[in-house]
C-alpha cells in the first residue's frame, strides 16, 4: 500500500508539473510555470493538511502523506495554501440522472416561490416507523434534528429532507411521520423557511396536507415522492410544468458504484 500511494503521488506530480509517464492514466495539464500556490480538496486533503490521523483502511492516509512530502520537497509547482473546504468540497464531474415526477401525488404549495432550485443538498435521516404513534413521532423528530446537526445543515440553509416510508399508509402512521417532521424541522419552520421533503413512497400529497391542515405548518411546502435519495446527493428542481403539474428533478450523486438501485434499496431497507 505504501508503494501504491507513492506511485499515485508521483502520477499527480507528473500530471501537474511535468510529462505523464507511459503507463499513466491521466494527461498532463501542460506547462503551468510557477504557481502562487496549490490547494488540495477532498478526503485526502485532510491528511495532506495533517487534520486527520486515523487510518480508514484505504490508501487515503498514505496518499495524503506522500503528497504532503512532495510539497515539502518542492516537487509540486507552488506552495501548499490553506483550504477552507477539504473533505466537504464538491466533487467535479458528479454523476447525474434525471427523473420526472407526476404531480398527481405531490404537494407543492407555492411553486412560484419555491421552484426552481439548483444544487439543494440532501439529508436522509434513519428512523423506524411502527404503530406506536407518540413514540414513533418522537423517534422521527430526534433522528431528523440529530442528522441535520451531524451534517452541519443550519435552519437557514435550503436542504431536502429525504424520508423513507414503507408499510400500510394508515392515517395514524402518516400522522406520526408528519408530527416527527414538524418537530424535527422546528427551527426552520419557526424561521419561515421553505420546507423541501422527498419520499420514496407515494404519500407526498397526504403528508403535505397533514403538515398544512392539521399541524399548522404555514411555510411554503414542496413534498415530492417516488425518489430514493441518499446523504451527499444534491438535487436540481425545475419549474412545475403545466398542464401535467409535474416537477422535473435532476439528482446529482457523489456516490459511485456498480450495484443496482435494487441493491441500494435492499441495503436501505435492511438498515
Amino acid at each position: 500500500l505504501d508503494d501504491l500511494a507513492e506511485t499515485m503521488a508521483d502520477v499527480v506530480v507528473r500530471a501537474v508539473a511535468g510529462e505523464p509517464g507511459r503507463h499513466d492514466l491521466t494527461d498532463s495539464l501542460g506547462p503551468l510555470g510557477a504557481l502562487d500556490g496549490v490547494v488540495v480538496s477532498g478526503g485526502v486533503a485532510e491528511f495532506v493538511y495533517d487534520q486527520e490521523r486515523r487510518d480508514f483502511g484505504d490508501v487515503g492516509r498514505r496518499l495524503g502523506r506522500a503528497l504532503a512530502e512532495r510539497f515539502r520537497t518542492g516537487a509540486l509547482p507552488g506552495p501548499l495554501l490553506d483550504a477552507d473546504q477539504r473533505i466537504r468540497a464538491t466533487v467535479l464531474g458528479a454523476s447525474e440522472y434525471s427523473v420526472q415526477l407526476s404531480g398527481i401525488t405531490s404537494h407543492v404549495s407555492a411553486p412560484e416561490r419555491t421552484l426552481p432550485r439548483r444544487s439543494v443538498r440532501v439529508a436522509r435521516p434513519t428512523y423506524e416507523l411502527g404503530e406506536v404513534v407518540d413514540a414513533d413521532a418522537d423517534a422521527v423528530a430526534r433522528a431528523i434534528a440529530e442528522h441535520l446537526v451531524r451534517l452541519e445543515i443550519r435552519p437557514e440553509d435550503d436542504a431536502v429532507l429525504a424520508l423513507h416510508f414503507e408499510g400500510v399508509p394508515s392515517y395514524r402512521r402518516l400522522r406520526a411521520l408528519a408530527d416527527g417532521v414538524r418537530r424535527g424541522l422546528a427551527d426552520a419552520v419557526e424561521a419561515g423557511r421553505p420546507v423541501y421533503l422527498m419520499l420514496d413512497a407515494d404519500v407526498a400529497r397526504t403528508l403535505g396536507a397533514l403538515l398544512r391542515d392539521e399541524l399548522g405548518v404555514s411555510n411554503d411546502l414542496v413534498v415530492l415522492d417516488g425518489l430514493a435519495l441518499r446523504d451527499f446527493d444534491h438535487v436540481d428542481l425545475g419549474r412545475m410544468r403545466e398542464p401535467s403539474m409535474t416537477v422535473p428533478v435532476t439528482i446529482k450523486s457523489l456516490v459511485f458504484g456498480t450495484r443496482t438501485e435494487a441493491a441500494h434499496e435492499q441495503e436501505r431497507r435492511s438498515g
